[in-house]
């Protein structure tokens, strides 16, 4: 289920079957925060509530996450990924607050300007 009326573009369906298929998520937000045109898709914000989550610690939510979303060569094929929250339904309704994202200093991940 997503939250958002924005139909997406190609990558960020892609994202949203993604994360569905592995997660059945109870609740399923995916942003796409490019900072140039939407149509860029560089930049996506998740937050992903699932009972899959049950048991497993932040870390390894994240890692889930990137794992799903990812390409067959671990690559994950745009500049940023945000993980907004990754809850379970319980921890969710408990508190629904998602940061708002910082600002992207450009670069490609790895400390070095494009």
């Amino acid at each position: 289920m997503s939250s958002n009326n924005y139909s997406g573009g190609p990558r960020q369906m892609l994202i949203e079957e993604r994360l569905n298929a592995a997660f059945s998520p109870t609740y399923l937000d995916v942003q796409n925060t490019s900072h140039g045109q939407k149509s860029d898709e560089s930049h996506f914000k998740v937050v992903v509530v699932s009972d899959a989550f049950e048991g497993t610690r932040l870390i390894g939510r994240h890692r889930a996450i990137n794992k799903a979303i990812s390409e067959s060569d671990g690559t994950l094929g745009f500049h940023s990924l945000e993980i907004g929250a990754a809850k379970t339904p319980e921890e969710w309704n408990k508190n629904s607050v998602v940061s708002a994202s910082p600002k992207c200093q450009g670069g490609d991940g790895r400390g070095m300007k494009n």
